[in-house]
């Protein structure tokens, strides 16, 4: 059954949850009753706290970090305080771990579809605009300019917007997660032991070159036996990649759609990596390592640089190794190129809108314009509030004008992480249909190193927006059938190969047009005419996307 213990984790209320929250009690955290929500109403939008209860049932993924303390998104206290304020009750369906594509797709086969759909529906083949024509998901436009007044708004004062949250047809199917200052776009990149870049004198490297030579030193002065760790989709990323300007997948150039792995600026980046790899520069256990393997190199002195985020990469060590090894230190590195001065034109960056986030209202919602009007007020400022900082009084107080998270969330008497007691309280450490405030960032992100890297991994920001590298397109359910198996197939054989020429099995320069017409033979053809076809498509009826815009969506709140 669906709703089975085995497919589902339902609403359990833990010991230790029960001690998290005494410990508010207990360090004089006083809980403020809150009032009820002042969103706007205007035209036909319904006013919140519903006058009668409503209930919605939703499909979420449960955030790993706030597992130690939750079960279930719904014995939060930010799902409790948003039932005070909007007489919404929801009731989650979490997916087990690991299990999210198969249990998605079971729900979907049953017909038991709940009300709400939290993702970007990459475990529904075609995505959600597959899941729409399948009658799935609903359009929300004509709802959203009725009973989402807060949401048109930024719409209008934000236009660029539509490019990401409206199909080349007119459709918006979901709500956004939205990030509200171009500062949170970047939180991934490249980092480097500090401490022994010091005592070797040595500076923060730049280029392919220097970070090899940097990296074959710690090998040699510092006993690393894996100098850069990780796992190949690291070294596979743009991090690497980028400094010959490509991407291993599709992006664009002079306006022509290009697959980036039978380029041949990808021969010689890959026969860059194979001698890294031979010579003892990449950890000889890409192909097999974890995450725990992973910070086990790092934290024990065996590796001295990998990729990782601002937060649960570059944080975690530093708080790691802090009382163990004082003088352990870590700084970032800029995206790589390969001749000094010169910018590498891709990076990780989300933009104002991440598909992650993203909610969708079913077809077996029987109370759309109230789902409607609940999802609106992530988008008003109180909502936002609540969202990115949780209960003022609890989890965070007004210190000169601005929110500040209180040592419930930032230094728990239970010894819980900020990102765990975040999202007891908050959304801004995971992600759903708000706009994410800086404020949240900046206090996640408070050590010092936190902040330099922010500023290291957007250094190329500019350069990446003009070259506008980034692929566009939004492919229809039939474009997405022509070219899925094909793709499939394409990517299995490309990263068989690289994995082949890594390990020193089969020799760049001698299978490399043997690789490029294979991959010919499998479509990369055809499939390259379809996405230049949606992507020709996309800047037709988005044409500012050849020339995208910057802006700061949380000024719309008067910041």
């Amino acid at each position: 059954m669906l709703r089975s213990k085995n497919v589902f984790t339902k609403i359990i209320t833990g010991s230790l949850l029960i001690a998290l929250l005494s410990s508010a009690v207990i360090t004089g955290c006083g809980k403020k009753e809150a009032e009820p929500p002042n969103t706007n109403v205007a035209g036909d939008a319904l006013k919140l706290p519903f006058e009668k209860p409503i209930k919605f049932r939703i499909w979420e993924d449960l955030y790993g970090p706030v597992t130690p303390v939750l079960k279930n998104y719904a014995e939060s206290e930010l799902s409790k305080e948003l039932e005070k304020r909007t007489n919404v009750q929801l009731e989650y369906l979490h997916p087990a771990d690991g299990q999210a594509k198969e249990q998605f797709n079971l729900m979907i086969a049953s017909g038991d579809i709940p009300d709400l759909i939290a993702g970007g529906f990459g475990e529904y083949q075609g995505g959600r605009t597959k899941a729409f024509e399948d009658g799935i998901i609903i359009d929300l436009k004509e709802e959203i300019a009725k009973y989402a007044p807060d949401l048109s708004k930024i719409y209008k004062a934000y236009p660029d917007l539509l490019m990401d949250v409206e199909t080349e047809e007119g459709k918006q199917l979901f709500f956004p997660f939205l990030k509200g200052n171009e500062r949170l776009y970047t939180f991934f990149g490249g980092f480097i032991r500090k401490d022994w870049l010091e005592e070797l004198g040595l500076k923060v490297p730049e280029t392919i070159d220097e970070l090899y030579t940097t990296l074959k030193t710690f090998k040699e002065k510092k006993g690393a036996d894996s100098p850069f760790t990780g796992n190949v989709g690291n070294i596979k990323d743009r991090y690497f990649t980028g400094a010959w300007g490509i991407d291993q997948n599709h992006f664009i150039e002079n306006g022509k759609v290009v697959y980036g792995a039978i380029d041949p600026r990808f021969k010689e980046y890959a026969k860059t990596m194979v001698k890294w790899y031979k010579d003892g520069i990449l950890d000889p256990e890409l192909a097999t390592n974890n995450s725990k393997n992973i910070d086990a190199k790092i934290t024990g002195n065996k590796a001295g640089a990998t990729l990782g985020n601002t937060g649960g990469g570059l944080g975690k060590y530093l708080q790691l190794m802090e009382s163990k090894d004082p003088k352990f230190d870590l700084v970032a590195m800029p995206y790589l190129v390969l001749k000094k001065g010169d910018a590498n034109p891709f990076m990780p960056k989300d933009g104002p809108f991440s598909g992650a986030g993203s909610w969708h209202i079913t077809k077996a919602c029987k109370n759309v314009k109230e789902a409607v009007t609940f999802l609106n007020y992530g988008y008003t400022k109180e909502g936002m509030m609540l969202y990115n900082f949780g209960i003022e009084g609890v989890s965070y107080k007004m210190e000169n004008g601005a929110p500040k998270y209180t040592e419930l969330v930032t230094k728990n008497p239970n010894g819980q992480p900020i990102a765990t007691m975040g999202t007891v309280y908050a959304r801004a450490f995971k992600n759903g249909p708000f706009v994410q405030d800086m404020g949240y960032f900046e206090q996640y992100m408070a050590l010092p190193q936190q902040q330099e890297s922010l500023a290291t991994w957007t250094k190329f920001s500019k350069e990446v927006n003009k070259a506008n590298k980034a692929y566009r397109g939004n492919l229809t359910a039939d474009e997405n059938s022509q070219i899925a198996s094909k793709t499939n197939e394409i990517n299995t054989y490309k990263d068989e190969m690289f994995l082949k020429w890594l390990m020193g099995k089969e020799d760049v320069d001698a299978t490399w047009d043997k690789y490029v017409e294979q991959i010919k033979k499998l479509g990369i053809e055809d499939v390259n005419k379809v996405r230049q076809t949606a992507y020709d498509r996309f800047v037709k009826k988005f044409p500012q996307a050849l020339n995208p815009q910057s802006f700061n969506i949380s000024d719309i709140f008067g910041k």
